[in-house]
């Protein structure tokens, strides 16, 4: 019948499709792929060096690079501080006295690696230049790796990335010989949303961990990456 239902459905979907189409085929992009979203590198990570031709967009577009420079200055992120902790204070941990660290300003500081922590806390006595500490991490700890000494997938990273012969070379960071080890994984669950270890930190963003590494090293993008992130690689 003329005035089914029925009918009148077919005739909705098929002036649907038809807009549709229309849209597609009139649309001014110049590709299927950029009419659907094809993937292009974000401004901050453009900002570290990586463009959209030296990463696969898996491993970079879920990086966070936290060294934006806004009106001249570094941006400072939590994930600054916790880098800035474990390589200008070796001795120092985040639990050091009862559970408890002596923060200058604050006392004695109880953490939860679960919430957001002061900035003081990783410059613990004092020194709360964050410019000059997040340019000394750019320049001398562009590569952190959190590692545990007896994890297979840890140990597959560093040797991978050893092959490299990298300028300046990675920082390893063992949690299992740390004290605050768990405290500080807690902390990287949060900032990065990646609670294993390894977990590979270029300029302050999480680039996973070994199979990533591994995956990247074979696609012959990883030289690339770690280049273009600013790193001397010495075996080429």
């Amino acid at each position: 019948m003329a005035g089914s239902p029925y009918r009148r459905r077919r005739v909705i979907w098929s002036l649907l499709l038809f807009t549709l189409g229309s849209l597609f085929y009139l649309s001014p992009r110049t590709d299927s792929s950029t009419f659907f979203g094809s993937w292009s590198l974000p401004s901050y990570l453009k900002d570290i060096g990586l463009s959209s031709s030296s990463s696969p967009a898996r491993v970079v577009a879920d990086a966070k690079a936290n060294d934006i420079v806004e009106a001249g200055r570094l941006r400072v992120q939590e994930i600054h501080g916790l880098m800035h902790f474990v390589t200008a204070y070796p001795e120092r941990r985040l639990n050091e006295a009862e559970g408890k660290m002596s923060v200058a300003g604050l006392g004695a500081v109880r953490l939860d690696g679960r919430k957001e922590i002061d900035l003081r806390v990783y410059s613990p006595e004092g020194d709360d230049d964050w410019q000059r500490h997040v340019k000394v991490l750019r320049d001398q700890h562009p590569l952190v790796v959190f590692s545990k000494s007896y994890c297979p997938y840890s140990k597959r990273a560093k040797a991978l990335l050893q092959l490299y012969e990298l300028s300046p070379p990675p920082t390893v960071i063992e949690l299992d010989l740390r004290s605050d080890g768990q405290i500080i994984q807690t902390v990287l669950r949060r900032i990065t949303g990646r609670g294993t270890v390894p977990n590979i930190l270029l300029h302050g963003a999480s680039i996973g961990g070994s199979d990533t590494i591994e995956d990247l090293d074979q696609e012959g993008e990883l030289r690339k990456i770690l280049r273009e992130a600013g790193l001397d690689v010495k075996n080429s």
